[in-house]
Parts: structure tokens; sequence; C-alpha cells
């Protein structure tokens, strides 16, 4: 190779060069030219020194200068010290915290007493106050190895950064498996001190920290967040090196996690470092947004609960005062998962969590009149509707986990009531549905999107892939035998109102044709042979449709799998010697594995289960005396399949899941959170499975239409655009209800005013009022139902306080219908229904077995939605992308039907391939930015010249650069008629004294108006 290309010019040098010419580190090159002793180039005294003690003691007099002589070696000699004992990451973590919190030195008091005093080792309000400095081919010997790195980098003397770097063609994995695990085995103490380890070949670069497999390095692709990225080592460099962000990451974005008895530490990912420091920026402007952080959207898989420690750590060591944070969850299970987060990462101190999470209502308001640094709370603890609003002198964040659910009905009213002066962000792992204006109302717009695809592009998350392996049941719903059977059936049954309509409900939803025996016993013999076949994939997860069908088919599955069992022996007997090796494994496995069903517990189970012909009690048991959510979490534990139907389908992170079997119809967030949990990185996984029983694919589509609707801006029906309207609407649907009561005999105002017992039992006789028939019931409900629509879509204060009562107490009937229904028994019914059918139900099925679907790589269609959004945000030309979307959606029918899903994905993938070449469209057009390109599109008419293509190019350009220096100087320019006036003249002028000939001032005057609009909507807030 020649030298010029070789790994130290080419790649060392740049690197050194970068660090000193832009980065403003100091640069030394040690090999052979290092002199030792204490005047020495580095003031070592044997190449076994890694702390640069000149350095170290020359900041810690420049940082502390109350500093004794004998305080002085105190402090060095705490942090030279370490226990033979200990683990090299706990030497690490000890010396982290040194470094991040000050020493402790001896404080001599009068009277002999002494105290102790924290000597700052690291100035990390003032970045240029530190001696940064970068040492290329740096000696160090260890006991018998003598060594040398490409680069280590010293702050204040203390080596915190690692850098080993391999030429442009060797595989960067080469530098952790060949060097930086030689060096930890030779010269382990470089290593005491170490923030960050970065391995590179100059193109590709990965950074990870002490202790991580090579699968958890990870690159560090942006600067901004908005940027298409680049895993070059000077992007890297540049992030992370730059003095500022290194401290910044040094001093809040790292953590020591000692979740499972186990140690990791944990470095920031790119999107989480770029993230976090938005939602920093927006809680420093927290007054001038009334307390609406934003909505922090980072895809599921890409460590979101990691983000919220991040920021809570951020906030509580940058800002003065003693924030009282309240971390906000809807789900016990998550409660209790974010909460050990918090304390396995020690943001709690040497607390445990059970202290910070409200056990009541009036723990939580207890809680939040004190000050504590946490409250970890669930949304329905905030059920005191009679406490006075808490406005305390210290700050409020709230912090609310998957945001999308918690922000409706009457906890969330009262959460914002009782916390007036509360600052709110919400964080969400999928998009938020384009009619949610709740949650948009509650928090603000979003502040940070690291989406789908943009994290499997960075390999914080895995692929998915899809394959369709449903059938198709042969129509019986007009079978005039099958009809008079299931009628007589539900004659005999003799059920009330509540009975009926339980069975309506179930019947709308096809369950008794979806568990049919034929259909359940072809899918669990389809599953023990399709996961049998990938058995060196990772653990499967199968998700049915109620908890009664998850023992089903647990109990058909374990037939099936040792049919397959059998049969695999049967042809080992057959096999070649070195077959034979291999399904001896498999064998091995098979029978190793283990299977478990896990559902919530509800009343009268053994009895259900046990009309069903189905024993619950041994699941029970399996449940309730092993840690079964650990077990399988352990890649190495034979639990291997588990069978759901609502738990573990959201916030339960299984990184060694690869398989997901889906036969339970899901909808929007809930459906995007379950495919999302196959999608996290492990060892050796590439990619995720999805495996469609039941027909996702139109449910998919549903969920990014809503996501997407209204993407121009233009169409579809929008309730908040006229509010006098729509509280004229949520009155009158009031008076409706409040009359068809009346008709009964039953007055509203009386239930209101009621108290205590007497308000329970009106509730009651309410409820009862509005059954006496099926059709009477469902008359309440669609009144009950349209108003909780309506005030979705307005403040609290928008209504007035009679007609919210009304409101509340019309909702309060409901619920008590609603909870009626579900626990109305017709258990014996449903089974008898389940048998008739299932002698019915036939399966259309190919020749052999179930012929699977070519699998699709859906990673990039949650991407598609935001996508959109986005594009057409910065662009409204872009609207025929929208268009085209819309029409792949329509044009879908069959979720069943394989050429018209596989249509679909490769309709998909088309569009996806056409909106990357668009937005890299303004770089071919020669641009700057798809800023320029988007006022340039606006500008462009048929016909022009070269010439005059140039000149309207000039003119986006430079209109684009006034407008937005303009705003700039302005403060909130659309609030005011003066400020939209001069902006407005701005784009006139621009366009009157630039714009070719060939445009008259009739078409100027529309091209003014277009892009006015365009700015008033883009640059609204901010230049």
């Amino acid at each position: 190779m020649s030298y010029d290309y070789s790994e130290n010019v080419l790649i060392q040098e740049s690197a050194a060069d970068l660090l000193r010419d832009e980065l403003g580190w100091e640069v030394v090159y040690a090999y052979n030219t290092e002199q030792l002793g204490e005047a020495g180039t580095l003031g070592r005294k044997s190449y076994k020194e890694i702390l640069l003690t000149r350095y170290f003691r020359e900041a810690l007099l420049r940082l502390n200068p109350w500093l004794t002589p004998a305080q002085l070696d105190e402090a060095q000699r705490l942090m030279e010290h370490r226990l033979s004992t200990a683990s090299l990451l706990q030497i690490n973590e000890e010396k982290y915290f040194l470094i991040r919190d000050g020493i402790p030195v001896t404080v001599k008091k009068p009277g002999g007493r002494t105290e102790k005093k924290y000597a700052a080792v690291i100035d990390f309000q003032n970045p240029e106050n530190n001696r940064f400095l970068a040492v290329q081919e740096l000696k160090v010997d260890g006991d018998l190895y003598h060594k040398r790195p490409d680069i280590v980098g010293f702050v204040n003397g203390i080596p915190l950064l690692f850098v080993e770097l391999k030429a442009a063609g060797v595989d960067v994995q080469d530098a952790y498996t060949n060097n930086y695990t030689d060096y930890l085995d030779t010269i382990p103490h470089l290593f005491y001190y170490n923030a960050f380890l970065i391995l590179s070949n100059g193109l590709e670069s990965k950074v990870g920290t002490l202790g991580s497999k090579y699968e958890f390095f990870h690159e560090w692709k942006r600067l901004k967040e908005e940027e298409p990225g680049s895993v070059a080592l000077e992007t890297m460099l540049r992030g992370i090196c730059k003095k500022e962000n290194f401290l910044d990451l040094l001093e809040n974005f790292i953590l020591f996690d000692h979740s499972g008895g186990h140690t990791a530490k944990i470095l920031a990912r790119n999107h989480q470092y770029l993230g976090v420091n938005e939602a920093v920026k927006a809680y420093e402007a927290r007054r001038l947004n009334n307390g609406k952080l934003g909505v922090f959207w980072h895809t599921q898989g890409s460590g979101k609960s990691y983000s919220m420690v991040f920021l809570a750590q951020k906030i509580r060591r940058k800002f003065s005062g003693s924030p009282t944070i309240v971390v906000l969850t809807d789900r016990e299970e998550l409660n209790r998962q974010i909460s050990d987060t918090f304390e396995n990462c020690g943001i709690l101190g040497k607390a445990k969590a059970g202290q910070f999470i409200a056990s009541s209502g009036t723990d939580l308001v207890e809680k939040l009149r004190g000050n504590p640094s946490f409250i970890f709370t669930l949304i329905q603890k905030f059920n005191k509707t009679d406490v006075e609003p808490i406005s305390p002198d210290h700050d409020i964040l709230i912090m609310s986990d998957e945001a999308h659910r918690s922000q409706y009905g009457i906890f969330a009213d009262n959460m914002v009531r009782l916390l007036p002066t509360a600052s709110r962000i919400g964080f969400t792992g999928t998009p938020l549905l384009s009619s949610d204006r709740i949650t948009e109302r509650t928090f603000g717009g979003y502040i940070s999107v690291y989406d789908f695809q943009r994290a499997v592009d960075d390999g914080a998350t895995v692929p998915l892939y899809y394959e369709n392996r449903g059938e198709k049941i042969l129509d019986v719903k007009d079978n005039p035998e099958i009809t008079d059977r299931i009628l007589d059936a539900i004659e005999q049954a003799d059920l009330d109102v509540n009975q009926q309509d339980k069975l309506e409900q179930e019947f709308a939803k096809e369950i008794h044709l979806l568990t049919a025996t034929p259909r359940l016993e072809r899918i669990a013999q389809d599953f023990a042979r399709h996961y049998s076949d990938l058995w060196t994939s990772g653990k499967a997860m199968f998700v049915c449709l109620n908890k009664v069908t998850c023992v089903r088919m647990y109990d058909l599955v374990q037939k099936y799998w040792a049919s397959e069992i059998d049969a695999l022996k049967e042809r080992i007997k057959s096999a070649s010697q070195q077959e034979a090796q291999e399904l001896e494994r498999k064998l091995q496995w098979m029978q190793e594995t283990e299977m478990a069903v896990v559902i919530s517990q509800e009343q009268n189970e053994v009895q259900s289960f046990q009309k069903w012909g189905l024993d619950i009690q041994s699941h029970r048991a399996k449940m309730e005396k092993r840690e079964l959510d650990k077990e399988f979490k352990d890649a190495d534990n034979p639990l291997r399949v588990v069978f759901v139907c609502a738990m573990w389908l959201t916030g339960f992170d299984v990184k060694c899941l690869s398989c997901l079997y889906l036969d339970k119809p899901l909808k929007a967030h809930t459906l995007m959170q379950t495919i999302a949990r196959a999608n996290r990185v492990a060892e050796g996984k590439s990619n995720g499975l999805i495996i469609d029983y039941i027909g996702i694919v139109k449910a998919l589509r549903k969920a990014l239409a809503d996501y997407t609707a209204n993407g121009n801006g233009t169409g579809g029906a929008d309730p908040t655009v006229d509010k006098e309207q729509l509280i004229a609407k949520i009155l009158e649907t009031i008076a409706a209800a409040e009359s068809f009561l009346s008709s009964r005999d039953f007055s509203l105002q009386t239930l209101i005013d009621a108290r205590g017992f007497e308000k329970l039992a009106l509730l009651q006789t309410a409820a009862n009022t509005v059954s006496a028939t099926l059709e009477e019931k469902k008359n309440f409900q669609t009144y009950a139902s349209e108003l909780a629509r309506l005030v979705k879509y307005v403040n609290r204060e928008d209504v007035e306080t009679d007609a919210r009562q009304k409101y509340e107490a019309i909702t309060a009937i409901h619920r008590l219908l609603n909870r009626k229904r579900r626990t109305a028994d017709n258990v014996d019914l449903m089974v008898e229904i389940n048998r008739i059918i299932s002698e019915y139900v036939q399966i259309e099925q190919a020749a052999e077995g179930i012929t699977p679907s070519r699998q699709f790589d859906i990673s990039k269609i949650d991407f598609v939605c935001e996508r959109l959004d986005r594009m057409l945000l910065s662009n409204p030309n872009r609207i025929q992308y929208h268009e085209r979307y819309q029409a792949i959606i329509e044009d879908y029918n069959s979720q069943q039907d394989r050429a018209n899903i596989e249509k679909t994905f490769d309709e998909l993938m088309k569009l996806v391939q056409s909106m990357d070449q668009e937005e890299q469209r303004y770089v071919r057009e020669g641009f700057s930015s798809d800023e320029e390109l988007s006022l340039y599109d606006m500008l462009f008419s048929e016909n022009l010249s070269k010439q005059d293509i140039q000149k309207i190019k000039q003119v986006a350009v430079d209109l684009l650069q006034k407008v937005k220096s303009r705003i700039a100087g302005l403060d909130h320019w659309t609030d005011k008629q003066e400020t939209k006036a001069a902006i407005d003249n701005l784009i006139r002028d621009t366009l009157w004294n630039g714009l070719p000939e060939c445009y008259d001032e009739l078409s100027i005057s529309g091209y003014r108006q277009r892009i006015y609009e365009y700015v008033y909507t883009r640059y609204k807030d901010v230049a």
C-alpha cells in the first residue's frame, strides 16, 4: 500500500489535524520522541503511567485555589488508588464519579474537627478552562507487554478518550477484536478513567463504552437532527470531540445501569444526545411556551427510557433550584419498569424507587406539596377533584411516557387543574395520529423525531421483515343450517340486555370464526413447523385474540410440536452423518424448548376456563411462582415461546425476541408498538420477523393513513376549525342525552347534585334506566360516544362548568354500561356457538401446508408517514407524493389476498425510492438546502429560458435569506399586523425586483400570496 494511503498518514494524521486545527485540541506525537521525567514531554516518569499528573495537578490548583499541598497530594492519591479485587468496570465507575462530581478531600476545622470538601477536576461550565490534549502513538507498558494506541485523548491529564484506527480497506470490527480487546488484556490500566472508545477506518466509525460488546458500539452520524448523516470519522470527531460536546457527553450522557445484577456502562446514542438537548432547550424556554415543551418521538427500541433518564439527569445538574420531576405512565408494569430504570442507573441516589412511587391519589397530592426530586405515578392517581391547585416556588416537570395514551379523560383534566404551572413533555414511541389534538395541545408539537427507518439505518434497531401466512376461511355466514342452530342456542340462553350487547359485539368482531377449532388447528400446526425451522433465530411471541385462545393455542401447539419432534427423529434415522449432526442439535433444542401462557388474572377464571374444557391453574401457577419475564429476556433460558393477548405487547423489551406471530387484530399505536417488539438489537441477531396469520397489513395501512391524514393541510374534517360550532355541537349532544334520560323519568341534574352513596345509587339507577332494551342502551351509548369524540378537541376551560358537569355525569353512566357489558357472563353460550361454528368452518389451503408470501422489509413503512408530513411541510408542491400514498391505501382491499399484499408493498417501496430521490433534488438543482428548493418550486412556471431559470433560482436563495434574517429580528411576528405587513412587503419587493420580465404584475401578486402563506406556516415561531 502507498504510504499516502496508509493508516498513519491518511487516517491518523487527518484525525490529529482535525482535532488540532478545527476543534482546538493540543496534539503531540509521542512515538520515539517522548522524553520521560517531570520536565519531559508529558511529565511521565515511566511508560506505565497513564494519568498525566503534571497536567492533573495544574488543573486541580487552577480550579480549586483553596487546596493546600497536603490536600493536593490527597486528591492525587484518591484518583490513583484502586482496590486490587475490583473489576476493570468497577474501577472505571468509581473514577467516573470522581471526575464528574469532584474528589472529596479532607478540610480541617476549628476544634480538631474535619469534613470533606469536593475538589473539581474539570470545569464543565467553561470548556476553554480545561486542557485538551491528544497524544498520537503513546507508549503504554503493562506488566508483560508494551503497546502503542493510535490516539489517546486527555482532559486535564486524565485519559478519557481512546481512538483505534485501521486503514480504509480494513473492517472496523478488526479494531475491536484485534486491538481493543488485546489492550484490555495487556494494558487494562489505560481504561481506568476512559469515557469514550472510538474505532474507525476513516470511512466508517463506531463509538462505545468499556464493557460493551461490538454489537452495542454505535455510529455518530449527525451534528444536527435534520441531517441525512455520515458514518465517516470526521463527523464523529466533530460530534463527540468538540470541546463543549465532549464535556456535555461526559457530564450528562453517561450512565452505569446495574439492572439484573450486572453493570452496563451506557453512553447516549447520537439521536438521544441530539433529542435530549432539544428537550433541554425547550425546558430552558418553558416560561415562553406556557410549559409546553413538546413531543419527543423516538421509535420503539431506540432507548426512550434512557432518554428520559438523560433528560432528568441533565436538568437536575444544569439548572438552578430543585425541580420535582413527575414521571407519568398509564400502566403499573410501565411505572415499575421506568422507576426501576431510574433507580438502577443511580439517578435516585442511594434511595429505592419505592419511596418515590405514589401509592394513592392522596399520597400523590402529599408528595406534590413537598419537593421530592422525583415522583413516579400512574395518570389514574390524579383522581382528586376537590384539591386546591398546587403552584410551588420550585419547578415541576411532568415527563409523560407513551404520551398519546395518557392525556385523555378526567384524570388528565385533574392533573392540569392540580398543577397549573407545571411544564410538560410527552415521550412516545409512535407518531401522533393526525386526529390527536389532545396530545399536541397538552405538550406542543414535535421537538425531536427519530423514526423507525432512521433507527434501522443507524443500527439502533434491526430491520423487520413481514411474512403473511394467513389462510382464507370459506364462507359459512350464509349457511341457513348454521344460522338456525346459532339462533336456537341464543334463544335457549335467555340473555339479558347486557349479555345481548356483549354477544352482538363479539359477533361484529367475527371472534367465533377466528377462534374456530379447524382454523386454530391449522395455525398451530404451521407455527410448530415454521418456528422449528427457525430454531437458530431467537425467541418467539405468539399474540392471540383473547385469553381463552392463548390457552387453546398453547395446547394445540404442544400437540403439533411433539409431532414435529417425532418426524425429526424419523428423519435423523435416514440422514447422512453430517446432516445427522445438525439435526441432532435441532432435536435437542426442540426437546429443551419451553413454552408459557402469559395473561392477566380475572374474576372466576377457573370456572370460565373449565367451561371451555381448559385448565388455567397450571398456567397461573407458572406465572405466579416463576419470574417468566426474566426467563424470557435471558437468551440462554429454554423458555423460548410465550402466548399472549395483551400483556407484554407494550413496554416490554426482549432483545433476543426475533419472531412475532400475530393472530389478533390490532390498531394504531398498539399495532405499531407490538410489531416493534422484535426490532431490538442483540448479539448475532440480524433482523426481526413478523408472521401474520390475521391480516395486519390493512390495519397497518389504516394506522399510517391516520398519521398522514390532512397531509396537504386541506383534506379531512377537522372539528377544531370552528370552535364556536364545535362547542355548540357539544351542548346540543349534552341536551339530547339529558332529554333522553328525562323522557325515562331520570334527572341528570339530580345525579350531579348528589353526594356519596346517594350519587353511587343514582348512577346505578341511570344505567338501569337506559338499559331497558338493547335499542335504548345503544341510543344512549351513541350520545355518550359522540360527546367523548367531540370533547377531545376542546380545552377544559372552553366548556362552561355546568355543561362540563353534565358531560362528566353522562360519561360516568356510559362507563358503568361498558363495565356491565364486559362482566356479562356469556361463557356457556360462547362455548356452544364456537362448537357449532367449528363443525362448519373449512380452511382454504394449498396442497402442501401453508404457502408463505414473500418477505418484505417493513422497516421503511413507519417512516413513510412522518417523511411525507415533513416533505409536505417543507414544500407544498410535493402533494403528488401524498396522493400516490393515499391511492396505494385505497387500492388495497383484501388483506389475505397475497398477490394484493405483495403489490401493496412493492408500490410502497417504489414510493420510498422516489421520495429518496426527491429529498436529494435540491442538491441536483444547485441549492444548499431543501428550503431554497421549496421557494424555487413555488416560483417555477413552464416555458422558461435557461437565463430565466437562473434568475428565479437566485430570487429563491435571496428571498429565503432576507425573510429568515428579518424574522430573526422580530418578536412573535405573526401576532402583530405591522410585522406581518413588513414580511409581506419584503416578499413583494424581492419578487418585483428580481423575477424575470415574463412574470407580470398579476402573476407576481399570486406568487407573493402563496409564498407569504408558506412563510407564515413554515416560519411562524422561528426563522
